[in-house]
């Protein structure tokens, strides 16, 4: 969970990954369990939102949590739009209140 597309963009190449490559599927699968086990109360309290998890959703978002948290978005915005200009960030806009959802398949060490 971020507020911040930079965060985003930064998390998905330490999964082999660009944030073009995120698995909507994967993510619609697994998010609900995994936020249901947070240990992190406002993680676990936070309500899934975003049209792949909630198909009449008007938010725009696609994936994302409504946490209540009415943090200061301007500059995750104006990265947003910068990020907008080279990538296609598959996780839709960002509302005041809310934050992105990524979750990323890990692989298993050995």
């Amino acid at each position: 969970m971020s507020s911040h597309p930079a965060a985003c963009l930064a998390a998905t190449p330490s999964y082999g990954m660009g944030i073009e490559m995120v698995l909507l599927d994967f993510i619609k699968g697994n998010a609900e369990a995994i936020m249901k086990t947070s240990p992190i109360s406002y993680i676990r309290e936070a309500k899934l939102c975003g049209t792949l998890l909630k198909p009449n959703d008007s938010t725009g978002l696609v994936c994302g949590v409504d946490t209540g948290f009415f943090v200061d978005h301007q500059e995750p915005l104006e990265v947003l739009e910068k990020v907008r200009e080279t990538w296609k960030l598959p996780l839709g806009d960002l509302p005041y209140g809310h934050e992105y959802l990524l979750v990323l398949p890990g692989k298993r060490r050995r």
